[in-house]
């Protein structure tokens, strides 16, 4: 037997439950939802299931369509800037600065700074991180 807690965790859409429950008829395992048993091969056990796969699908596409749509306001109220940089800008010209003399290493800069090397060698050699 095969048990899930909440059906919208178990599949995507109705297509792909449709396919994993198939499958496990297949090989006769059957399909617990909480403390209940359903039969993918009983038509009243397909019906169930398919009607919570077709809610599940709904409830995802819904909360998909709100999001989309917050994030298109945010976007529009100038709330969504994207990932911030994690050092300041004076601090990225005083790292550029001092590599380009030869003070420091990219290791040291970013022991100094708290951050990994990839983000010293993006703030040396690559584009600026978050450009307005």
């Amino acid at each position: 037997m095969f048990t899930v807690t909440k059906f919208d965790r178990f599949a995507r859409n109705m297509a792909e439950a449709n396919d994993i429950l198939t499958g496990l008829s297949g090989r006769g395992v059957l399909f617990g939802l909480g403390a209940s048993v359903y039969d993918w091969n009983d038509p009243f056990g397909r019906l169930f299931l398919q009607t919570l796969a077709m809610v599940a699908e709904f409830e995802a596409n819904i909360g998909h369509r709100r999001t989309r749509e917050g994030m298109a306001l945010a976007k529009k109220n100038g709330k969504l800037k994207g990932k911030q940089p994690k050092l300041p800008e004076p601090a990225r010209r005083s790292i550029r600065r001092r590599y380009a003399e030869g003070e420091v290493s990219l290791a040291d800069l970013a022991t100094e700074y708290s951050v990994g090397r990839s983000t010293i060698h993006r703030i040396i050699h690559g584009a600026p991180e978050n450009p307005r």
